[in-house]
């Protein structure tokens, strides 16, 4: 007499959408990247304050990120998470998923470094014109 087993078997479970590695670097990238969102805002506001005080010439990038950080730091960073979590969900091979990941993590650094030099260009020629 066979008997029949009540549950599930685990060929009755669904595969997982993604595994413990992935969500591990997920997890990681998102507190990086929010941790160097708050740094940057909170910086580009004590730029905005000293340029102001000094009566700097400000470059057009630097201007517009003056301008903008308020609402484009939050954009940029939220969205990156946004992507690096909905990728858990939406894709299934572990390699894509950590290849995702840190394509965000690059692409994010190269554009943080980018608003980096911006922020420090005044700084940068005012001193050489000083040292003239």
């Amino acid at each position: 007499m066979a008997t029949s087993s009540i549950g599930l078997d685990k060929h009755d479970v669904p595969a997982p959408r993604g595994s413990v590695v992935t969500w591990i670097a997920t997890i990681l990238a998102c507190a990086y990247i929010a941790w160097a969102g708050v740094s940057l805002y909170q910086a580009t506001g004590i730029f905005k304050e000293m340029y102001t005080s000094m009566g700097v010439e400000l470059s057009t990038p630097t201007r517009f990120i003056m301008a903008a950080y308020r609402w484009l730091f939050p954009i940029l960073f939220g969205g990156v998470i946004g992507v690096v979590v909905a990728k858990q969900f939406l894709v299934r091979e572990k390699w894509v998923s950590l290849f995702i990941t840190l394509a965000g993590l690059v692409g994010l650094e190269v554009t943080s470094n980018a608003i980096i030099r911006a922020l420090y260009q005044p700084v940068l020629d005012l001193s050489e014109k000083l040292s003239k």
